[in-house]
C-alpha cells in the first residue's frame, strides 16, 4: 500500500534504548551485512522452506492455511532484503515468483518470451539523472490460458505488487517498537491507549522472555505480501481445477508501488497484451489482517471493497453475488470507497493505474494496521484463517468474471 499518496502521521516513539520516527526510514538496497534481523542468526526460512517448493512440492492444489503460511513466510523472510525496488531485494522476488511459476506451468507473458517486464526506476528526488543505465525494477507476468475458443483472448487480470521498503538505515529493538505501534492503534480503534508505564510494563514482559530484537528489515508480510502469496495460491488452484476459466488469467505482480504505483503504471502503459483485451483488473494490496485489534470495525468476516461499482454496476453486483454465496459471507466495509473518504484509498494501489483506462476494478483490503510500514509486519502476525477465507473468496470472484458469457459493461 502506497503511503506517499496520501497525508502521514508523523509519530516518533521514545522508549529508553529505543527511538525512531515512522516518517525517518532511509532505504537501501542492503547487503548481508547490513540486516539487523528479529528472527536470529539461524539459517534463513527460504532456506529453511525452500524443499517445500521444489518439484513435488508439499504445496496442495487447494487453498490453504498452511500453503499460504508457508509462501508468506519465504517471501517476507529477511534473505528478501525488504523487497525494495529497484535493488537485489526486487530481484529476489521475482526470482522466486518466476521459478513458482514455471513449476506451476502458468506461460510466461513478460517480454522476450520470460516472466519479467523490466520497469525504469530513475532515482527519485535525484537533482539530475545519474550516469550511466537508468536502473529497473522488475514486473512479473503470467498467463493461465482459458478453456474456451471464443472468449480466451480477453483477460481477467489480478494484481498485487511484490516490493516493499527495503532495509532501515536505524536499527530498534523490534519488541519495544510494536508495542508502542499496538499502544497507538488502541487509542484509534478504543479513544484509550495504554499509559507509558503500562507499555513499559508490557515491554518487560517480554524482556523476562527473550533478550531485545534488533530489527531493520522492513519484511511487508501483509503489505503485500499477503496480495502477492495469495496470488500464487490462486494460480496454483486454477491450474489443478477439474476445467479453467473460459477466459484468460493475467497475473501480474508489479514493482515500484511503493514509489507512486510506477510497476503498474508502466504495465499499463506498456501492456504485454492487448490493453483492450483485459476485461477487469482485481487488485489485492494488505489482505492478511482485518481484525478488531487491527482497524476500527475489524473482525472475523471483515473485508474492505473499494471501486467495485465506480466504474461498471455489473461487477459491483458479480461481486456482491459471489460474497453471497459463500459458505460463510464476509462484511464488507465500503466507507473507504467514498471519495470523500480522507485517506482517498481508490488512488493509492495499483488498480488506479488501470481505471484510468476505463477498465473496471475491484480492490480488495484488510486495512491500515499497527505494522503498516514498519519493520514489525512480519509473517506471524497475519490471520491465516481469515486471510484464507478471503483468498478463496477473492478465487471466486475472478472465476466468475472469467466465466461470464459476456464482458463486464463500462456503464458509469
Amino acid at each position: 500500500m502506497n503511503r506517499r499518496l496520501a497525508w502521514t502521521i508523523l509519530a516518533v516513539v521514545a522508549i529508553p534504548g529505543c527511538a525512531r520516527s515512522s516518517a525517518d526510514t532511509a532505504r537501501r538496497d542492503g547487503g548481508a551485512g547490513a540486516v539487523q534481523s528479529g528472527t536470529a542468526a539461524a539459517p534463513s526460512t527460504l532456506d529453511a522452506l525452500s524443499t517445500d517448493l521444489a518439484p513435488g512440492s508439499r504445496t496442495s492444489p487447494a487453498i490453504t492455511e498452511a500453503d499460504l503460511r508457508t509462501r508468506v513466510f519465504i517471501f517476507a523472510d529477511d534473505s528478501m532484503l525488504g523487497r525494495n525496488a529497484p535493488g537485489e531485494g526486487d530481484r529476489k522476488a521475482a526470482d522466486y515468483l518466476a521459478g513458482e511459476l514455471k513449476r506451476l506451468g502458468l506461460e510466461p507473458a513478460g517480454e522476450n518470451g520470460t516472466y519479467f517486464q523490466e520497469v525504469p526506476m530513475p532515482r527519485v528526488g535525484a537533482a539530475s539523472p545519474a550516469p550511466g543505465p537508468v536502473p529497473t525494477g522488475r514486473n512479473v507476468v503470467a498467463v493461465l490460458r482459458g478453456s474456451d475458443p471464443a472468449l480466451r483472448g480477453q483477460y481477467v487480470a489480478i494484481g498485487a505488487h511484490k516490493d516493499h521498503e527495503g532495509i532501515s538505515y536505524r536499527v530498534v529493538d523490534h519488541d519495544s517498537a510494536r508495542a508502542v505501534a499496538l499502544a497507538r492503534m488502541r487509542l484509534e480503534i478504543t479513544g484509550r491507549g495504554p499509559s507509558p508505564q503500562e507499555i513499559r510494563a508490557t515491554i518487560d514482559s517480554i524482556r523476562r522472555l527473550r533478550p531485545a530484537r534488533r530489527d531493520s528489515v522492513f519484511n511487508g508480510a501483509d503489505d503485500d505480501g499477503s496480495g502477492s502469496m495469495a496470488m500464487l495460491e490462486i494460480a496454483e488452484a486454477m491450474v489443478n481445477a477439474p476445467t479453467r476459466p473460459r477466459r484468460s488469467v493475467l497475473f501480474v505482480w508489479h514493482t515500484g508501488e511503493e514509489d507512486g504505483l510506477v510497476g503498474s503504471g508502466y504495465f499499463t502503459s506498456h501492456p504485454t497484451v492487448p490493453r483492450d483485451s483485459i476485461v477487469a483488473q482485481v487488485n489485492l494490496d494488505m489482505i492478511g489482517r482485518g481484525g478488531a485489534d487491527d482497524t476500527p470495525g475489524g473482525g472475523p468476516d471483515y473485508l474492505m471493497v473499494v471501486g467495485h461499482r465506480r466504474l461498471s454496476t455489473e461487477l459491483g453486483d458479480l461481486v456482491d453475488s459471489v460474497n453471497a454465496r459463500q459458505a460463510a459471507p464476509l462484511r464488507f466495509d465500503l466507507s473507504w470507497d467514498d471519495p470523500n473518504h480522507p485517506q482517498q484509498i481508490y488512488g493509492r494501489s495499483d488498480h488506479a493505474s488501470y481505471a484510468r483506462y476505463r477498465i473496471p476494478v475491484v480492490f480488495f483490503f484488510t486495512g491500515l494496521h499497527a505494522d503498516y510500514h514498519e519493520v514489525t509486519d512480519e509473517p506471524q502476525y497475519l490471520d491465516y484463517p481469515h486471510y484464507t477465507r478471503i483468498v478463496k473468496y477473492i478465487h471466486d470472484v475472478v472465476r466468475a468474471i472469467g466465466d461470464r458469457p459476456a464482458r463486464l459493461r463500462v456503464n458509469r
